[in-house]
């Protein structure tokens, strides 16, 4: 009997929870092994990286982000110097899941901007050089390769003093856009994995990263929708600290039906795609719900 057969039979009749066949079909280890670098490829993308480098090409990259023409807007820019208290460690070490919410609390611009501007709104404009382009890149609190910024951030609405609904954060101006006026909270419930878990009717906000993947791929190929999961990482983690320094309450979801959510949003699902989904609302004092 050859040494890979003995290998089958035995992963065949393991019984734990680990092993081979956690693996061997899995789209998420073909994916990875398949934009792994290597010599070779390190090479053929610094060529492709190289030829990115052309004053139309770093003109278009140097707008990435979405708007909405025509949209009743709100501007946060007023509430940017808002400074919250808390130094960085008290936020790192008091940072929970929370589940339970104050469903009376309405969550004000003052935090909305907080929470929006400081993880990924344009806080400093670098003039770009070296090419004929009259122009600058702005640039964020979050790190992102090669500065392409695939992130589109949306804001649902539940109580708030502004009126609740979809908005879409439109990252050059730090303005709200909305794009739909209601109360959503039952929609969305249908389409998230939430309850019992999470108590998201109680929350005032839920944030949504979307990534348009191309705004990557284009310069990184495969390897750049690495590149915008660890950003969508970095922008999470950013707004639970922050919603910290604040004493608001955050969640991360995982759990909900992309397509439907997509659809909500108004986004295609395919150039642009729901990444992840933070409930935002105050902390209930009074919960005992457990908290991790």
């Amino acid at each position: 009997m050859k040494l890979s057969e003995i290998k089958d039979q035995y992963n065949a009749k393991d019984g734990s929870m680990y092993g081979k066949k956690n693996i061997e079909e899995s789209i998420a280890m073909l994916y990875h092994e398949n934009s792994k670098f290597t010599t070779h490829t390190i090479r053929t993308q610094g060529e492709k990286i190289g030829g990115f480098n052309n004053p139309y090409v770093v003109e278009r990259a140097s707008q990435p982000f979405k708007s909405y023409p025509g949209s009743k807007s709100i501007d946060l820019s007023v509430y940017e110097n808002f400074r919250p208290k808390e130094t960085l460690y008290n936020c790192l070490n008091k940072r929970r899941s929370v589940r339970d919410y104050d469903k009376e609390y309405k969550i004000s611009l003052n935090e909305l901007t907080a929470l929006l501007f400081n993880s990924y709104g344009v806080t400093f404009k670098s003039k770009i050089v070296g090419f004929d382009v009259d122009g600058h890149i702005g640039m964020r609190n979050v790190p992102s390769g090669g500065a392409l910024y695939p992130l589109e951030i949306y804001v649902v609405i539940f109580n708030a003093h502004i009126p609740s609904g979809l908005y879409h954060y439109r990252i050059n101006n730090n303005t709200l856009e909305l794009l739909k006026e209601g109360d959503f909270v039952e929609d969305l419930l249908g389409i998230i994995q939430a309850e019992p878990y999470v108590n998201m009717k109680t929350s005032s906000a839920l944030i949504i990263t979307t990534g348009i993947i191309e705004r990557l791929l284009i310069k990184y190929g495969d390897r750049g929708y690495r590149f915008l999961l660890q950003e969508s990482g970095f922008v999470g983690q950013t707004i639970s600290l922050l919603a910290e320094s604040i004493n608001l309450g955050s969640c991360m979801l995982g759990g909900y039906n992309d397509d439907k959510v997509n659809e909500f949003l108004g986004v295609d699902g395919v150039f642009e795609t729901i990444n992840n989904i933070i409930v935002i609302g105050k902390k209930d004092d009074n919960s005992n719900s457990s908290q991790i």
